[in-house]
């Protein structure tokens, strides 16, 4: 108990509504931001805390908005989940941003939050735009149309403490169950890919080659140096060395480094689409704010 108490680094912000958010291109901030700004909640991101050993909230009404990467949660959100406490009595949901579907992402998330003695009380999917590679038939415009009109019910939803699925396109459920079908019988494929690009062993665990992904990026000669990457970068999972950017093998997969440089020089692996995604509303400085710790910046 001594060395927890000695580890246990506590966030008390005093608020109601705690509403936390991981982002790479923007998708799920602007969601995020949206659903603080209507809730009165305070926007948190998860990368700013993931340094801490444990995460004890006092907010009443937690909420965790996060993209879907591979069918599932990004590893981030796994490890964040994994370091909450005193979940007990807390109405919590979950907002899951996709392009292609939901997956396995909000069931994997209810677990979790279980194993921590908490309830995932409500769940939303939100359909985006797709940022990894070019849907030519997306409407964008419309699904930005249709998150505006979605948002109102996350909100009174909240505040009235409702509970169930939400935001399931019954009408496309069909073809959301053949994606998830596909997707999970893509996964070994997955793997080889990934194995391929980090010249490493199939035989690693999916979470493993996900981190690894990076040992394929490069940089095109026209790169400046002007850091853009390693600032964006959530996990600070880049360095400059020489004014250049030189990656640490423990990705997210997010394509925040990708899309957000400003000259377009990063390129390799996943991120060789060329197809440069950024939700319209959102700034690149809203983005070099995920790291900031939000105690850090009450005292300052």
């Amino acid at each position: 108990m001594l060395n927890r108490a000695i580890s246990c680094v506590n966030i008390h912000l005093h608020m109601t509504i705690a509403i936390y958010y991981f982002s790479g291109t923007g998708n799920t901030l602007c969601v995020a931001k949206d659903i603080a700004a209507q809730t009165g909640g305070t926007l948190i991101p998860v990368a700013s805390l993931m340094n801490r050993d444990f995460i004890e909230i006092d907010a009443e009404v937690i909420g965790i908005i996060f993209p879907v990467y591979y069918n599932e949660l990004p590893l981030i959100i796994k490890r964040f989940t994994g370091k909450l406490d005193n979940l007990e009595h807390k109405y919590i949901f979950a907002v899951c941003t996709f392009g292609g579907s939901a997956g396995n992402s909000l069931k994997s998330l209810r677990q979790l939050i279980g194993a921590r003695r908490g309830i995932l009380s409500a769940t939303y999917r939100v359909h985006m735009p797709q940022n990894s590679f070019r849907k030519f038939f997306e409407n964008h415009a419309m699904l930005y149309s249709t998150w505006n009109k979605q948002v109102g019910q996350v909100v009174w939803n909240t505040n009235n403490r409702k509970q169930g699925e939400f935001f399931k396109h019954v009408l496309l459920r069909p073809f959301f169950v053949l994606v998830d079908y596909s997707l999970n019988n893509m996964q070994a494929m997955y793997r080889k890919s990934f194995a391929k690009l980090s010249n490493t062993s199939p035989d690693l665990k999916m979470d493993d080659l996900i981190q690894l992904n990076d040992m394929s990026f490069s940089v095109f000669e026209n790169c400046n140096g002007c850091g853009t990457c390693a600032k964006v970068c959530p996990v600070n999972n880049i360095v400059i060395t020489e004014k250049k950017p030189v990656w640490q093998h423990h990705c997210e997969n997010c394509l925040a480094c990708y899309a957000w440089c400003p000259v377009k020089a990063i390129g390799g692996g996943i991120a060789a689409k060329n197809y440069y995604y950024r939700h319209p509303e959102i700034k690149v400085t809203e983005m070099m704010k995920q790291k900031i710790d939000p105690a850090s910046a009450q005292t300052n």
